[in-house]
């Protein structure tokens, strides 16, 4: 069997980071690298391991970036698998995403949980929708947060069941978007050990992994190959790219994301400010301006017991140094009085907002409500932001009343679109 294929994740179209306008492209060059790679590499197909877009609800200028990036693929007749990541996922109460979108145009191929008729002893509940191509069988699960590791279990026998009904498969490969332990500092939501994983080992060939956007693979058959453009300082000289799959022989490709200058100046013991500007001019004399290269993201943080009131320092003194040096598009001075360098960086790969969610979650996972987790507390968190926006609280229970009508109706499921790519075929009601 001839196989070669594409393994991405996180791209995060739609990023507008810093609030630049350059970092909004920025994602989707790094998309469209991995696109022309997929072409020039003769590839089968290209596998989205999830969180293609940055938010659930995506403007027109995200929507054309997927829309052309997507087409170039389309018109070589490549086929684009994917998943939904934590990013992608649609509210309760839109029902649709704009995976579905993309599913519904045919530039993509949305694999969802979805049930399947009996087979044999085993009902099957989460892996119904899967695609055959030249010998390769393609599972995906969309993102499960806390829910994924009681899933792992069901989810290898389910593979298996469906594979000794519908003849076993030359290649076996499942896409999920979760993060595994030890990979970042920080406990990510629904992280999950190796030995969780095991009963996969003996139904799945590959597993295509999204989420961490750090590349890293386990065993031989475990792979996370990060996101392609800096989603966070905290990735800052870590390895990212994806996986090219030729022959079962997977290929680590490095992405080639903005230039990233970080820098740590240590200024106890200076006594005057402009020994300090003096200091920061020393500390970016040893990364010269890269010339005919895209202007860097600049991280400065000045750390140590300051002989002078911080207050005292101008930032934007040190920003025109910055300047002067490295032209750079971006720059950002943080000052931190401690003598422990070790404060100053911050690697937690874990938003506010999914520590927030992941608390909701285990509230919600001891409640009558627990079938409806997701919904729940996608609900709670909508309130919330409306409640800190200052929203009329009658406004706020309006909304919550519609939510809970939603949560309520038994086994909501999302709705097939009647539309091809480029929006012609039948109308939509």
């Amino acid at each position: 069997m001839i196989m070669n294929f594409v393994h991405a994740s996180d791209f995060h179209l739609g990023y507008v980071q810093y609030g630049l306008s350059e970092r909004f492209k920025d994602f989707a060059r790094a998309f469209d690298r991995v696109v022309d790679y997929t072409i020039q590499s003769d590839a089968e197909f290209l596998l989205i391991a999830g969180d293609l877009f940055h938010k659930r609800n995506i403007n027109a200028p995200t929507y054309m970036q997927a829309f052309k990036i997507l087409t170039k693929l389309a018109d070589q007749e490549i086929p684009v698998y994917a998943i939904e990541g934590n990013h992608d996922l649609a509210y309760h109460r839109d029902v649709n995403g704009w995976m579905q979108i993309l599913d519904a145009q045919g530039l993509l191929r949305l694999i969802r949980i979805k049930p399947m008729e009996q087979m044999g002893q085993h009902e099957i509940k989460l892996m119904g929708d899967f695609v055959d191509i030249n010998g390769v069988r393609i599972f995906g699960v969309k993102y499960l947060g806390s829910q994924t590791r009681n899933l792992i279990p069901e989810i290898a026998e389910e593979i298996k069941a469906i594979n000794a009904r519908c003849g076993t498969p030359d290649y076996t490969i499942l896409m999920m978007h979760f993060g595994m332990e030890g990979v970042v500092s920080a406990s990510g939501i629904g992280e999950l050990s190796y030995n969780s994983l095991t009963p996969l080992r003996d139904a799945v060939d590959y597993l295509a992994l999204g989420h961490y956007h750090v590349q890293y693979d386990r065993d031989g058959w475990i792979f996370n190959g990060g996101s392609c453009e800096t989603v966070s300082m905290s990735e800052y000289k870590k390895p990212k790219g994806f996986y090219h799959v030729v022959d079962g022989k997977p290929s680590f490709q490095k992405a080639a994301p903005r230039h990233i200058e970080r820098f740590g100046i240590d200024t106890s013991g200076i006594r005057s400010l402009q020994d300090l500007y003096s200091t920061v001019r020393s500390a970016l004399g040893g990364a010269a301006r890269r010339d005919g290269d895209t202007k860097p993201l600049v991280d400065i943080s000045l750390h140590g017991d300051l002989r002078f009131p911080r207050t005292d320092i101008s930032i934007e003194k040190i920003k025109e140094i910055v300047s002067e040096h490295l032209d750079p598009l971006w720059v950002n001075i943080k000052i931190i009085d401690t003598k422990d360098p070790a404060g100053v960086v911050d690697d937690r790969d874990i938003s506010r907002s999914e520590i927030e969610r992941s608390v909701i979650e285990e509230m919600v996972k001891n409640t009558e409500y627990r079938r409806h987790l997701t919904d729940v507390t996608d609900m709670v968190i909508e309130a919330k932001q409306l409640a800190v926006s200052k929203t009329d609280p009658q406004i706020i229970l309006e909304h919550l009343q519609s939510s809970y009508s939603v949560v309520k109706i038994e086994n909501k499921e999302q709705t097939d679109l009647p539309f091809g790519r480029g929006g012609g075929g039948a109308d939509v009601d």
